[in-house]
């Protein structure tokens, strides 16, 4: 039975296995042997535009949107068609002027204007720290619903928590560490940090699984496949609606529009993309496999966020389950432990 140790050994578990990761990427890039300096290793860094709310909201936005939560993806796949042209000129220009930040390319732009640096560098800074806060609810809710298996149990009804339970404060303490070791540890700020961008790699492989995981489940084992569950959905009038684009986003032709505009620029300016994309690029040639690899792995992780939606939607038709938890309380209602704990690390 899943507990309160065996949770939190699994994370620490993983999480130094993502710092030994690092720690050997960095050892080899400072003994010239950059071996995991390969496109694909820079292509799956690339998904840390899926971030843990991603995980998590993908299926909670699917929920109450229907299919209007492709938007979101459909933006980075329609912008990064355009890569070859408009990163590749972005790349050159960044190493040209050795470019280390969002920040640095955009004053570069004006004349290396040191207010124009600042005056970014303060919107990216307000911008996403509510962005920050929402990766860490993410990881502590899914937490607090995990420890209390076999109960399905939402933060909001388990109680107050004390400041030793709080997980977003731990999880925030050991990801400043990770960075602190692994990001800014060099005075060299044009330096690449190839620990990082493998420990970002592996763990989008390890989120792609889980995912994949918790969606065949639901469709092949509490459900006789896609045919089933989307005839069941189909029945309920409320999610039967939820099948046409134009119902599934408020705003019809224009929600849609704006969203995937909207997503098209973050796979461009958003500061963690930039970083991967622009600032550890070791090859331009890179972005060959990238444009491609890329968008497959956008499609492979939201092939199932329908399926898993509309599963949780039946499987709690009474509302009491936060659907952005589907992917996490599936798995706990069905008794399924061990996958749920590989969910939590892919979320994780």
């Amino acid at each position: 039975m899943l507990q309160g140790p065996v949770i939190i050994l699994t994370s620490f578990g993983y999480l130094g296995l993502l710092f030994a990761i690092a720690y050997y990427a960095d050892q080899r890039a400072d003994a010239g042997r950059p071996g995991l300096a390969s496109p694909y290793i820079y292509s799956l860094s690339l998904a840390v535009y899926a971030t843990a709310w991603t995980f998590y909201g993908s299926v909670g936005r699917a929920a109450i949107d229907g299919v209007g939560f492709l938007p979101i993806y459909i933006g980075p796949t329609l912008m990064i068609a355009l890569w070859w042209i408009v990163m590749r000129k972005i790349l050159r220009i960044s190493k040209q002027n050795r470019i280390t930040s969002l920040a640095d390319f955009i004053a570069s732009r004006y004349g290396k204007s040191a207010l124009v640096a600042g005056l970014v560098t303060v919107i990216a800074v307000i911008g996403i720290l509510p962005y920050i806060s929402l990766q860490l609810k993410a990881v502590s809710t899914s937490f607090s619903i995990l420890v209390q298996y076999p109960e399905i149990a939402l933060p909001g009804q388990s109680g107050a928590m004390s400041m030793r339970e709080d997980t977003a404060l731990w999880v925030a303490l050991i990801l400043a560490a990770f960075t602190i070791v692994f990001g800014t540890r060099h005075l060299d700020a044009a330096e690449h940090h190839p620990g990082m961008v493998a420990a970002i790699a592996f763990e989008s492989l390890v989120k792609l699984l889980a995912f994949l995981a918790v969606g065949v489940f639901v469709t092949f084992g509490m459900y006789n496949g896609l045919g089933d569950l989307f005839s069941r959905a189909a029945a309920e009038p409320r999610l039967a609606a939820m099948m046409t684009p134009l119902e599934g986003i408020a705003g019809g032709y224009a929600g849609w529009v704006w969203l995937t505009i909207l997503s098209m620029m973050a796979i461009m300016f958003l500061p963690r993309q930039f970083q991967v994309t622009v600032v550890e690029n070791l090859d331009e040639r890179h972005l060959n496999k990238a444009i491609w690899l890329f968008p497959l792995y956008m499609l492979a992780i939201n092939v199932f966020v329908l399926p898993i939606a509309f599963g949780g939607l039946l499987r709690f038709p009474d509302g009491t389950v936060d659907a952005d938890t589907f992917v996490l309380t599936l798995p706990m209602a069905e008794k399924r432990e061990w996958l749920a704990l590989l969910v939590f690390i892919g979320g994780l």
